[in-house]
């Protein structure tokens, strides 16, 4: 009897567990490039998606540190930038530029702005919901973010 509960707890865990990544890739999508840009695309690694995320988190931490933390607005209070990103889904473009240098782009859109899928089309950005929408950009060669748009 205790065998077959510990199975049983077992698969549920497992189950459990497995939903909940399903969930989380739903919160991004990644494009070979962005057709705005004139850049040559390239579809990104996961590992580099990753690296582009830590670098993000170390670049505002260190905004932080040095007195120039970036802040956003929330339930009309201003909150650090990098204690909102679990709020945002996220769009990244692999680009390489003229001369050759790889790039992220990555997109961030609030959760409430995107709706169910609308937030994935390339197209989707516009004047009604440019407030929902900020943008980095990583670049894989130099290991660096720059051109923080919000």
């Amino acid at each position: 009897m205790l065998k077959q509960t510990i199975y049983i707890l077992t698969i549920l865990f497992l189950t459990g567990c497995n939903n909940s990544e399903r969930k989380h890739a739903q919160n991004f999508v990644i494009f070979e490039s962005d057709t705005k840009d004139k850049y040559i695309g390239f579809r990104p690694k996961k590992s580099q998606i990753d690296d582009a995320e830590q670098m993000l988190l170390d670049y505002l931490e260190t905004k932080t540190k040095t007195n120039q933390t970036i802040f956003v607005t929330s339930l009309d209070k201003k909150v650090p930038l990098q204690d909102q990103l679990k709020y945002y889904k996220r769009r990244y473009f692999g680009q390489t530029n003229g001369e050759g240098e790889k790039t992220i782009k990555i997109e961030f859109v609030f959760v409430r702005c995107g709706g169910q899928d609308e937030w994935k089309k390339i197209g989707y950005t516009n004047v009604k919901t440019k407030d929902c929408w900020w943008s980095v950009k990583y670049s894989i060669d130099n290991d660096q973010i720059y051109d923080l748009k919000l």
